[in-house]
């Protein structure tokens, strides 16, 4: 007999309903499974065959705090899930109302388990409330969960010694692929010549400054470049370090959908991500999808499934000149960024399965 299983996913929008609904997809073959997921979500990268408990949730902060106080949907929503009568409930993401569901769920006696992306704040997040309240959410996660998953074996280290957590109880697996977004979405798009990607949030840890000041010493080994930095976030900072670029630098900075995504990746010969602290990045596996290459500094587990050779790795977070070596060396062999390529997709095809995630998770 199959096990119930639910899967909590209430914030289903960019990396976090990628990892949610290929993993989700991969443990219905396995499971009886729901998943409870906020009403915006219309289905469309979550296999047919998964049934949906759906509560109202809006990202938009005034719209969330009138869902938050309208009790009778919770009541439903928790009744939906009783009436389910699941054996384990899985905690995927990171939502304020699980600071209730959670020890609801425990004083039931439901088992739960919980993924913890990021069980400890990025360095920008620090000073940001929504994060101080998504720390007190993983906090609770991890205190009420029966076991607790998180993605390679250095953050697994981390949260038992960090959080004096048993071993037993955190365990270590990969991050499955994202290969759907090229098999979904891909429209043939030319590659353009010295061409390369910085994608995603723009934020402090990502250190677009420290990128922009290495395309100074590119510039004077080649001047013919062009670096695309792809979504939306507030530039204004980086206005100083963008003059004398106009030529060499393209700017997408609005949310992009995942049926554009490929539009970037596709036209870019390799991706860069100079970071200063990460435990993982969402843009890695999207990279192996399209099969491109990345350098990216030696932080956290960033380095965990690539090596030098596959990867040009900059040694040092804030090495400006290795960064800028890094680039010139991608741009001027084109043949090793080739054979990068097809390293890069068939480890994303042979090593990244959401099959062993899942089975690792449930032991089916």
């Amino acid at each position: 007999m199959k096990k119930k299983i639910l899967v909590f996913n209430l914030t289903p929008r960019w990396w976090m309903l990628h990892y949610s609904s290929q993993f989700c997809n991969e443990l219905s073959k396995y499971a009886d499974l729901k998943v409870a997921i906020a009403d915006y979500y219309k289905e469309k990268l979550y296999n047919s065959n998964i049934n949906f408990i759906k509560i109202k949730t809006n990202p938009n902060l005034k719209s969330f705090i009138f869902d938050t106080l309208s009790f009778w949907r919770h009541i439903i929503l928790i009744y939906k899930v009783l009436k389910f009568k699941p054996d384990i409930i899985h905690f995927i993401d990171n939502h304020p109302w699980y600071l209730f569901y959670a020890r609801i769920f425990k004083f039931l006696k439901i088992t739960i388990y919980t993924t913890q992306h990021d069980p400890t704040l990025h360095s920008w997040e620090n000073t940001n409330l929504l994060w101080k309240i998504a720390t007190k959410v993983n906090t609770l996660l991890r205190k009420n969960s029966k076991k607790i998953f998180v993605h390679w074996d250095k953050l697994k280290n981390e949260v038992i010694k960090k959080y004096w957590i048993s071993d037993s109880k955190v365990i270590s697996i990969v991050h499955g692929n994202y290969n759907f977004l090229k098999d979904l979405f891909y429209k043939w798009w030319k590659v353009q010549n010295n061409t390369f990607l910085f994608f995603w949030r723009i934020v402090d840890y990502k250190w677009l400054d420290i990128l922009l000041e290495s395309l100074r010493f590119v510039k004077k080994e080649i001047n013919d470049f062009k670096l695309i930095i792809a979504w939306f976030w507030d530039l204004s900072k980086y206005k100083e370090k963008l003059d004398g670029f106009q030529e060499n630098i393209e700017i997408y900075n609005f949310d992009i959908l995942d049926n554009d995504i490929y539009k970037y990746f596709e036209k870019s010969e390799f991706v860069v991500l100079p970071y200063k602290d990460a435990t993982w990045s969402w843009v890695i596996p999207v990279a192996y999808a399209f099969s491109k290459p990345v350098i990216i500094t030696n932080v956290w587990e960033l380095t965990k499934v690539v090596e030098n050779n596959i990867t040009w790795l900059v040694i040092e977070k804030n090495d400006i000149a290795k960064l800028a070596e890094s680039i010139i060396f991608m741009l001027e062999n084109k043949e090793k960024t080739v054979n990068m390529w097809k390293k890069w997709r068939k480890l994303s095809d042979n090593e990244l399965w959401w099959e062993w995630v899942v089975k690792k998770v449930y032991w089916f």
